[in-house]
């Protein structure tokens, strides 16, 4: 079954050269290619026709790794961090598991800049949907059932945040080929589990089959394994590209008006890194490239010994999903996404040996009932084998990490450092997620060697290092993709997400690719209305994921609410910079937060400092005040209290924190109002800090009051705490102890 034509010659000079071919590389060839524009697509890996994805694990030249004849995977055991990513003509959509999700709208309300709402990326994200032709799994035509993984995990799951996800899967005939819209031949799925690891009947709505074979059509030159190495920029505009074509293991170059990278988040911050700090022909590339490096929250758990059986390896890789809404707090993530995993047959036993106590204890039990049965214990084992897997489920999570994450050279290879303090809420929470879930199917939780032992999360949807933003001081490109001060340079694909999307992100990657190109094509053609053809006509499909958040379940409020707005200065190494803080403060549990001796309160907002975050300032989503806390430690005997504020934030992906402390002193109620008002603080951050100080004014005050939301009865407690807790501290006179009293110690 042919799925591509052959490469075309690469000659010297195009008008525009996209570097990759995945999610925002297709995008950009086949938009280009129909706008007539003269483009070639430089990939490093190969083509996989149907029927060449290696299936035998003994032998890593078939083609497995990118590290033997350019294989299919490329898998990177960074120290901190486990990435795999896929090489080949199609980029990732050769082995991503289909799902075809938008990301919600409270996503783009935080980090994303302003163009970047969902109301106004839906009809790109329409149009992705459209090429990728995306439905949710139907039942198997053979047996007339949804396959048995997706009926036991989405038993019950009614009004409890499960969903059957839209997939990019041909749903026909079961193995019989037919020609698509694009001239592509593909086949229905048979349901044999073998999407992630390259769909040999090419059921999958991967890449080539659909964008890229469009752009084939339209004139695009192909060139496969050509590795881009490094560009530079030419003096009368333009860029020459440096590559390693491993056709002919040969180096050589191509000039372009443009360049497109969309190598991926790895792929495409390597290259810029390489041109700016190793072969420095593009010496002033933004500082701020290779910041924000994000996993997606990625986290990956099994669970073995299901009562029924499961069988991973019926069905697409993934079916079903499951929102989980954690409810508010300082300490934990709002809500993350669990999706149901699945493998082949052929990685069976590799699945299997990652649980390495339970493989040896299920052999050594197999060879002692064969024996006992006077039979071979080869075959016994085996049968063995297959059964364990038939009763293991797997379980992929995504969530919005810190992404807090550096992309950086190191001896010339790219090396990623990821701290996963910050994240540990949120992986502890998919990871009790998983733990109910397969306790729910009577199985025992397994967590991959990698993570039990090493504390290394695994991702396979690496996303920032390009982000976008509003200047070079907290992004690498604008809005529109395009490179700050290099004009032509755009980067189109994961890279450039300024934050996790908590949801498999190719189908938000593929929309935000299709509205930078719109924009692009216009500025080329200096035709104000170009349009992908068929976008007016395209129809929005059923969107399960919506419906979810929809009927989400309400997130309590909590007990006591109030925002507080203060403004002062700071001076970060020697300079002056205005400050705006505007924190939300809430009270989650007024009795734990009465209880609690340090009385902490989770903080939101925002913080805007002058020349360093520019406007409208960054979010802070995990801030703690601590209230009214002893002021010479929990156990001690003085009257003084301390208010202590920790609001962390991010600029150009590194972690900064903001901290201040309020201390009302005993016997001086003078110097009350100031004391209350008044918040000395330290701003620092990576290899940089300062001091300054931010007043509440009288005005910020009043307004204050008026922002004070919860119950009653909660109020009335935490306003007679506060008062009471300021007076006893403040008064002249200390009041006589009261040993029967110990409701606020």
């Amino acid at each position: 079954m042919t799925r591509t034509r052959a490469d075309r010659p690469l000659r010297e000079h195009f008008d525009t050269v996209v570097v990759g071919s995945g999610f925002g590389g297709a995008v950009a060839a086949c938009r280009l290619a129909q706008a007539g524009i003269d483009v070639a697509v430089l990939e490093r890996g190969r083509r996989w026709p149907a029927g060449s994805f290696p299936r035998e694990l003994g032998d890593p030249d078939q083609g497995w790794l990118w590290a033997h004849e350019q294989g299919l995977y490329d898998i990177r055991p960074y120290p901190q961090m486990l990435t795999v990513t896929a090489a080949g003509y199609g980029g990732g959509s050769l082995v991503y598991a289909n799902v075809a999700m938008r990301a919600p709208a409270e996503v783009f309300a935080t980090h994303w800049p302003a163009p970047y709402r969902r109301d106004t990326l839906d009809p790109y994200y329409d149009l992705a949907a459209d090429m990728l032709a995306i439905r949710p799994v139907p039942p198997d035509p053979r047996t007339g059932q949804l396959p048995p993984k997706t009926r036991l995990l989405a038993a019950g799951g009614a009004g409890q945040g499960v969903f059957l996800p839209n997939l990019a899967v041909t749903f026909g005939a079961p193995g019989r080929p037919v020609r698509n819209r694009f001239g592509a031949a593909q086949a229905g799925c048979l349901y044999c589990g073998e999407c992630d690891i390259g769909c040999n009947i090419a059921a999958k709505n991967s890449l080539d089959l659909n964008y890229l074979a469009l752009a084939e059509r339209h004139g695009a030159t192909v060139s496969t394994r050509c590795e881009v190495v490094h560009l530079e920029r030419l003096p009368g505009g333009g860029y020459r590209i440096h590559l390693h074509d491993h056709g002919h293991d040969v180096r050589r170059t191509v000039t372009a008006e443009r360049v497109v990278l969309a190598a991926g988040a790895l792929g495409s911050t390597a290259i810029l890194l390489r041109s700016r700090d190793q072969y420095r022909t593009l010496p002033d590339l933004p500082r701020t490239l290779g910041h924000g490096y994000s996993g997606n929250g990625d986290f990956l758990a099994f669970g073995h010994g299901t009562t029924a059986p499961v069988y991973p390896d019926r069905g697409p890789t993934i079916t079903t999903a499951r929102l989980v809404d954690t409810g508010p707090g300082a300490d934990r993530p709002a809500w993350f996404l669990v999706e149901d995993g699945g493998y082949s047959a052929h990685l069976a036993r590799l699945i299997m040996a990652l649980s390495p106590g339970r493989l040896a204890a299920l052999g050594l039990a197999s060879v002692a009932r064969a024996l006992r049965e006077g039979r071979a214990p080869g075959p016994v084992v085996e049968a063995a084998a297959r059964d364990a897997s038939d009763h293991t489920v797997v379980l992929l999570s995504m969530g919005r990490d810190h992404g807090e994450g550096r992309l950086s050279l190191r001896g010339g290879h790219l090396h990623v450092d990821w701290d996963t303090t910050g994240d540990r809420p949120l992986y502890a929470a998919e990871s009790d997620a998983a733990a109910d879930i397969v306790r729910s199917l009577g199985g025992r939780l397994a967590l991959p060697p990698t993570w039990r032992y090493l504390g290394r999360p695994v991702s396979v949807h690496s996303l920032g290092g390009c982000r976008m933003g509003t200047g070079p001081h907290d992004g690498v490109v604008n809005v529109d993709g395009e490179v700050f001060g290099h004009p032509g340079l755009y980067v189109l694909d994961g890279a450039i997400l300024p934050a996790a999307t908590g949801t498999n992100p190719s189908h938000t990657i593929t929309a935000v690719a299709e509205r930078c190109l719109e924009i692009l094509i216009r500025r080329i053609t200096g035709d104000p209305a170009w349009t992908a053809p068929g976008k007016a006509t395209v129809a929005r499909p059923s969107l399960p994921e919506d419906a979810v958040v929809a009927i989400r379940p309400a997130v309590p409020r909590p007990d006591v609410q109030f925002t507080e707005v203060m403004r002062g200065t700071v001076s970060v190494d020697g300079t002056a910079h205005a400050v705006a803080a505007t924190i939300t403060v809430a009270v989650t549990d007024v009795d734990t937060f009465l209880r609690d001796p340090d009385h902490p309160a989770r903080a939101v907002g925002r913080v805007e400092v002058a020349g360093l975050t520019g406007q409208p300032g960054v979010t802070v989503e995990h801030g703690t005040v601590r209230m009214l806390t002893r002021a010479d430690g929990n156990g001690g005997a003085g009257r003084a209290r301390r208010m202590e504020y920790e609001l962390p934030f991010l600029v150009a992906g590194r972690r900064w924190e903001l901290r201040g402390r309020k201390v009302v002193q005993p016997g001086d109620l003078r110097r009350l109002w100031a004391a209350t008002t008044t918040l000395p603080v330290t701003v620092t951050g990576p290899g940089r800090g300062g001091a300054g100080v931010l007043r509440l004014s009288a005005a910020g005050f009043l307004r204050q009051l008026g922002t004070f939301r919860g119950s009653p009865p909660a109020l009335a407690r935490y306003v007679w705490f506060f008062v009471r807790r300021v007076s006893a501290a403040a008064w002249p006179i200390r009041p006589a102890a009261n040993p029967h009293r110990e409701e606020f110690r």
